[in-house]
């Protein structure tokens, strides 16, 4: 049986399943019923899939139309990895030999809630299972963290969920992210959720010449060009796996067609080959650069784009995620003193200051930076703020030196801490709003530092 992958705004991600026909629109009588805020751009019977010779074909009823590759279309033939859109609603359709995968893995986890038992299967979304909330959450940050990967932030918590949500999916997922944003854990993090057979193969678009990408991509045979070897290439080294192809924007126009088509039927041929070799791998793509503007300078192709990007999901600078300052500061300061058999450093007041104070234009990778050369540099001692303004002339601004004595960093959340519940009137749900964390992880701050209300 062929799915449906649903999601508004790239989250909120539904699977659905059906058999012949699946209908879609505003009312109660669709399979699929969009009127979460009852919008009226969205016809009562916007549009239906209806299985005709064994192939899959989309019709549009309505009024406002229904997109493919931003066109609007009577009907469209639909395959493997075809994205259409309703307003504000993506819809994914996946063939019968990609959903079997996830049909097992739902079923595994006894998941399935049947809506009609002749049309329509509703599957809760992988990762989405019921059950205590802060319990998940936890689990979450906590396998995480096994990871590498500090998970603090509402909005890192969100993105982490649709990761676990779609890892079981077997379609192309592209991330969007400035740079340093930590876009390659995502990709390794969608890879160990999957549970995949195969390996986590990277590849960067930006560092490999054009002329070598198509043997490295797709591999080669003795003779195809000067000097070309018997040699695999990424797609097949990440056969049952992962291919991570990061700074996807730097890809040449003559190459994407190509990847484009194994996209499509997962066939390759080694340059020159003619042996037809067929693959099961994921595609994972990640940029920093604006896809669509590219697309409108016709310096990146829209069919490829709309290929890769069935599931967008988008890193958050860590601008916007400043409570996991201080974790991700703990966190680098431990690992490296440990690699480096140094102490772990006392920070104080003002560096702290400081670090909270920067804008961190390159992110959790600056910052990484940044703490390894203090590190070098104060071997065990306190870090100061002037030893972040040597360290990085960008925040030189505003580090400034000690005007009382230094306190730990644990001292230092503790405090930080204690100031919002006071001001909160030692209401939790208002102190976790203030200081820009879960409720859940203000309880096990409370508990780690043995803060009561007296």
């Amino acid at each position: 049986m062929p799915y449906l992958i649903m999601c508004k705004d790239s989250k909120d991600y539904k699977v659905f399943r059906f058999c012949n026909v699946v209908k879609i629109g505003r009312a109660g009588s669709n399979d699929i019923v969009l009127n979460d805020l009852n919008d009226l751009a969205i016809s009562r019977h916007h549009a239906y899939i209806e299985q005709r010779e064994g192939r899959h074909i989309l019709f549009d009823q309505s009024a406002n139309g229904t997109f493919v590759d931003d066109e609007r279309i009577e009907s469209c033939l639909l395959s493997h990895g075809t994205v259409f859109r309703i307003l504000d609603y993506l819809f994914t359709f996946i063939e019968d030999s990609a959903a079997e995968s996830i049909e097992q893995k739902v079923r595994d986890s006894h998941e399935i809630s049947i809506k009609d038992s002749q049309a329509v299967e509703t599957l809760i979304p992988i990762g989405d299972k019921p059950g205590d909330e802060i319990d998940e959450k936890t689990a979450l940050k906590n396998r995480m963290f096994e990871q590498g990967i500090i998970v603090e932030s509402e909005k890192m918590l969100s993105l982490y969920q649709d990761v676990q949500a779609v890892a079981g999916i077997n379609v192309p997922v592209l991330i969007l992210g400035e740079p340093g944003t930590g876009k390659e854990h995502v990709a390794r993090a969608l890879h160990n959720f999957s549970k995949a057979r195969g390996d986590f193969i990277p590849l960067n678009c930006s560092s490999i010449p054009e002329g070598i990408f198509e043997s490295e991509l797709f591999g080669s045979v003795r003779g195809a060009f000067h000097n070309a070897t018997d040699k695999p290439g990424k797609l097949e080294l990440a056969n049952e796996g992962t291919i991570f192809l990061d700074e996807i924007g730097d890809m040449g126009l003559s190459l994407q067609p190509k990847l484009l088509r194994f996209i499509e039927d997962k066939q390759i041929t080694r340059l020159g080959d003619t042996k037809i070799r067929k693959l099961g791998v994921r595609v994972v793509a990640a940029t920093n650069q604006d896809l669509k503007t590219m697309m409108k300078e016709k310096t990146f192709r829209q069919d490829f784009y709309h290929r890769l990007a069935c599931i967008k999901l988008k890193t958050p600078p860590l601008r916007e995620r400043k409570e996991e300052i201080i974790p991700l500061t703990e966190f680098f300061l431990s690992k490296f003193s440990n690699e480096y058999n140094w102490k772990v450093p006392r920070i104080s007041d003002n560096a702290m200051k400081t670090l909270m104070e920067y804008h961190w234009p390159g992110n959790i990778r600056e910052l990484r930076n940044v703490l390894f050369s203090v590190l070098v540099r104060v071997r065990g001692k306190t870090i100061y703020a002037h030893d972040l303004a040597v360290a990085s002339e960008e925040i030189q601004a505003t580090a400034t030196r000690p005007t009382k004595s230094p306190i730990s960093m644990n001292d230092m959340q503790k405090r930080h801490i204690i100031e919002a519940l006071e001001r909160a009137g030692w209401n939790k749900a208002k102190a976790s709003k203030l200081l820009g964390i879960s409720r859940d992880t203000l309880y096990r701050k409370l508990q780690k530092y043995k803060i009561t209300s007296n």
